[in-house]
């Protein structure tokens, strides 16, 4: 599997995962702002509130996005032996990247999924190389693969 597409694919989904963030949360912004010289009455003010609220939770999956693109940049995608960030790790037959969270993707007809240092898999499996197993949510998980 050539990690550098691979590497390419993410950085091409978070970049498009942030540019739809970014967009909602301006549309957002765009939407909410009040219309100059005019009269303010008290309910509008509260929509305010709520209004900024609502672009607080919008600014969340920017951040995230951001987080990722960033995450991404840094990574090294260099041969790995063992399931650490930058390795791409056939897990019972799931291919997991090492690096960020991500939906399923593929990759020249490889499905694969983006898995954050923080997930509970990941934490499970941490380390570990070729043909070592270890346990996850109550059952034996084997490492098939790492690269």
């Amino acid at each position: 599997m050539n990690k550098d597409k691979v590497r390419s694919k993410l950085i091409e989904l978070a970049s498009d995962e942030l540019a739809a963030a970014r967009a909602a949360y301006d549309e957002h912004l765009q939407a909410s702002k009040p219309i100059e010289d005019e009269a303010v009455a008290v309910d509008e003010v509260a929509q305010n509130w709520s209004e900024a609220e609502i672009a607080e939770a919008l600014e969340g999956p920017v951040r995230i996005a951001e987080a990722k693109v960033a995450a991404l940049d840094t990574l090294d995608f260099g041969p790995k032996e063992y399931v650490e960030p930058g390795a791409i790790a056939t897990v019972d037959g799931q291919r997991f990247v090492i690096g960020v969270s991500m939906d399923h993707f593929t990759v020249d007809g490889a499905d694969l999924i983006g898995l954050s240092p923080a997930a509970p898999l990941y934490q499970a499996i941490e380390g570990l190389g070729k043909s070592e197993t270890a346990t996850f949510d109550d059952r034996a998980v084997k490492i098939e693969d790492v690269i």
